[in-house]
């Protein structure tokens, strides 16, 4: 799978500000009900992946990427196996990305991505 479009837009998602990084800071986000999409590192520790999936509480849908930290670190300039979106329309786009088969225009009115 070419991750160079997905990779492009999670720079273009963190340069808006709707990218949270790191464990300790997406478990804030959780908690305040602001985040939309948590995304984890193909090499993400089971560790780590039983953390972020008992504090999203089911509530909240997580997808694994088929990129690496290092491969995140180089696109996005951070190290980190977990990745959480703010906002909707971007969640949206990601997923759009992650399974092509996505319809965008089987999304509710008035969605735009």
């Amino acid at each position: 799978m070419n991750n160079f479009p997905l990779l492009s837009f999670l720079g273009i998602t963190h340069k808006s500000g709707n990218l949270i990084f790191g464990m300790d800071n997406i478990k804030k986000y959780i908690l305040k009900k602001r985040i939309k999409l948590i995304l984890t590192a193909k090499d993400i520790s089971e560790n780590s992946y039983k953390k972020i999936k008992k504090y999203s509480q089911s509530k909240i849908e997580i997808l694994p990427l088929e990129i690496t930290k290092e491969e995140i670190k180089n696109a996005l300039g951070k190290f980190s196996a977990i990745i959480a979106v703010k906002d909707d329309n971007f969640a949206n786009k990601i997923k759009s990305f992650i399974n092509p088969h996505t319809n965008i225009n089987t999304l509710p009115k008035g969605m735009m991505i």
